[in-house]
């Protein structure tokens, strides 16, 4: 994704919680494309980048004359972002305030209201974020914007109260876990707590609903947390985007490179080269690639632009997908490597630069051993 297009760490925070339209996606890897080309020219000038804002800011506003339903509000929140980019703060706060607050989402206003704090208006944000909290959603909605609330706009008695509402609300184990789970993400960007809290909460939540998918998922990151070279890398199973069941007992024996990464990001490309030359070394290396992104089908399509030679695995949920989730991975791209007893041989590789490319292939020979 583009540093600009989608900059503010809240438009993150809507994109993996809430399904793009299929009009909207397709611009935004428009987007995306441009910016990755831009990228890849040799130290692109302020100038050229000032130049594809200014034509994206263009398109952008022909597409939300004739944009509907979500469209229009994820849109504007596009706007707002390159006006800030292009320090155009009128224009930002007019694209903000264009919003309905009675048809957007509460999470979208949340992210909007994020927005008019950046811009120093505390009438926009205030107004935002009134009209968020009487729009109805479902919870994982809710909790995502407990999270907004308690940690991007420091309004952590409102978050409190959207947390504990669903806890009261919620009819099964099942339901406790999973809101307890957001509770326990909203809590380590806290200021005012201690440290290691999140963790803290992190093992209350598996010891205390160990048989709950939210509760395995917190063990799992527990576990991730204090992974070293040596330990036991975390079984998964997984379905590629081409249908393709996956599963880390059916590669034993073998090396595994775990490929977390963004389809659109500029670095990918590279990242793939570099995974490729590795394999031409290590025949048996076995790749997983899992994306971070939240539209499985253009995964699926730019998977096939990027002519990948390994699976990929998409569940639409962005930075909540499953395995970025229990292998505790929260950047892409990032690989870690497992070698032949499925332990972990490397951690946190990007394959960069000259350094990264050295230190993967190292990593995969080693692991190959």
């Amino acid at each position: 994704m583009t540093p600009r297009v989608l900059a503010a760490s809240a438009l993150f925070l809507l994109a993996a919680l809430l399904p793009a339209q299929e009009s909207f996606a397709r611009l935004q890897q428009r987007f995306g494309m441009q910016w990755e080309q831009l990228q890849r020219a040799e130290q692109p000038t302020r100038e050229q980048r000032n130049a594809l804002m200014e034509q994206q800011e263009r398109e952008l506003t022909a597409f939300l004359e004739q944009a509907a339903g979500d469209d229009r509000w994820n849109g504007r929140l596009m706007l707002a972002d390159i006006h800030m980019g292009r320090g155009n703060r009128k224009g930002a706060v007019e694209a903000l305030t264009a919003i309905d607050r009675n048809e957007a989402s509460g999470l979208l206003l949340l992210t909007a209201a994020e927005m008019a704090q950046r811009l120093q208006d505390k009438d926009l944000r205030a107004g935002l974020v009134e009209a968020a909290m009487k729009r109805p959603a479902p919870v994982e909605e809710r909790m995502a914007m407990a999270r907004v609330l308690m940690t991007l706009l420091r309004e952590v008695a409102l978050g409190d109260k959207v947390i504990a509402d669903a806890l009261a609300a919620a009819k099964d184990d099942e339901a406790r876990a999973e809101v307890r789970w957001h509770a326990c993400d909203a809590i380590r960007e806290r200021e005012d707590l201690e440290e290691n809290s999140y963790y803290v909460a992190l093992e209350k939540l598996a010891k205390d609903l160990p048989g709950t998918y939210w509760g395995g998922v917190a063990r799992d990151r527990l576990e991730a947390s204090r992974f070293a070279p040596g330990s036991a890398a975390i079984a998964f199973t997984a379905t590629a985007t081409d249908g393709t069941k996956l599963g880390l007992a059916a590669m034993a024996g073998k090396p595994v490179a775990l490929c977390f990464l963004a389809v659109l990001d500029p670095s990918t490309p590279d990242l793939l080269q570099r995974i490729e030359a590795a394999r031409k070394e290590t025949p048996d290396l076995q790749v997983v690639g899992i994306s971070i992104d939240t539209d499985p089908a253009l995964v699926a399509a730019r998977g096939k632009e990027l002519g990948l030679r390994f699976p990929l695995v998409c569940d639409g949920r962005g930075w909540m997908a499953d395995l970025a989730l229990r292998y505790h991975v929260e950047t892409a791209p990032t690989v870690v490597v497992l070698d032949r007893k499925g332990r972990i041989s490397a951690l946190n590789l990007h394959g960069g630069g000259r350094d990264g490319e050295t230190e993967l292939r190292e990593a995969v020979l080693r692991a190959a051993r």
